[in-house]
């Protein structure tokens, strides 16, 4: 089932296209066309949470290279666009955002 090509999302889930075809083509009953949607909503939740794991995993690979743009961006902004007599205001309104982005990402 790894292969099933996911179409017709929709309120049906992921795999309302296949389910159909299936029934269709195999004639299921009423009792297995059931069964089968079962199966495939268990396997749309898998899926979701195979792709969370991995979307997690790939956040924490990229969160040094994120980092690192967002310093030089902040020294840019701080730099070149804030008003040098501003910048003491900047820096504080940068602690206090980068403390909210923290709680969020905690959360």
């Amino acid at each position: 089932m790894a292969a099933v090509r996911v179409e017709d999302a929709g309120p049906e889930g992921e795999f309302g296209g296949y389910r159909r075809r299936l029934v269709q083509q195999f004639e299921l009953s009423e009792e297995r066309s059931q069964l089968l949607s079962a199966v495939l909503v268990i396997y749309e939740q898998d899926l979701a949470r195979v792709r969370d794991q991995q979307t997690a995993r790939s956040m924490e690979t990229m969160e040094p290279e994120l980092r690192e743009l967002g310093g030089r961006y902040w020294k840019m902004i701080r730099e070149r666009v804030i008003p040098l007599n501003s910048r003491s205001e900047f820096d504080s309104f940068a602690a206090q955002n980068l403390v909210v982005i923290q709680a969020e990402r905690e959360s």
